[in-house]
């Protein structure tokens, strides 16, 4: 009696499977991606095959149905991403520019208030830094950095008071 190995059986296949998904993909990479998916279910679920065929006509379905998730997902994704219009996008009207540039002043003017302390922790805050680096370059405590943090932020909603609602 011949002893079934599914792995030989599953390599010997692998050509039908990538070809199968490469049709529906249409992408090299993304075909290997759900051949391998694929292949994963086969040899994790191989208790519950009990002929020779059963795996390799399963793996075409599961192939068409892993197509359909990732395009169903794609597809989602697309229809939540903006697009802007290159061409409208920056088109305002002539008392929006105003109200934009009076902001942006507003905002440069609030800063320029700041002293220079205080704009070097805003500046690595922006780049993300941690608050363990903070301390490194300013030469402080990471206490002393966090209360600085906290102090300037109420200082900062004081100051932007005029233009946000709090």
């Amino acid at each position: 009696m011949e002893i079934f190995n599914l792995e030989q059986e599953l390599e010997k296949y692998q050509p039908s499977l990538f070809n199968y998904a490469f049709s529906l993909t249409r992408n090299r990479d993304e075909a290997w991606d759900i051949v391998q998916d694929v292949n994963y279910l086969v040899l994790a679920n191989r208790d519950k095959f009990e002929s020779r065929q059963y795996p390799f006509r399963i793996s075409f379905t599961f192939i068409k149905n892993r197509f359909i998730s990732l395009w169903r997902a794609k597809k989602d994704i697309e229809n939540r991403i903006t697009y802007l219009d290159s061409e409208k996008q920056y088109l305002f009207e002539q008392h929006d520019e105003i109200v934009i540039y009076q902001d942006y002043y507003y905002v440069i003017n609030i800063i320029n208030q700041l002293t220079e302390q205080e704009r070097l922790l805003i500046g690595l805050l922006i780049e993300g830094r941690h608050y363990d680096e903070i301390g490194e370059i300013m030469g402080l405590k990471k206490g002393t950095v966090k209360s600085r943090i906290h102090s300037l932020r109420k200082k900062l909603k004081g100051m932007f008071s005029e233009i946000i609602d709090l």
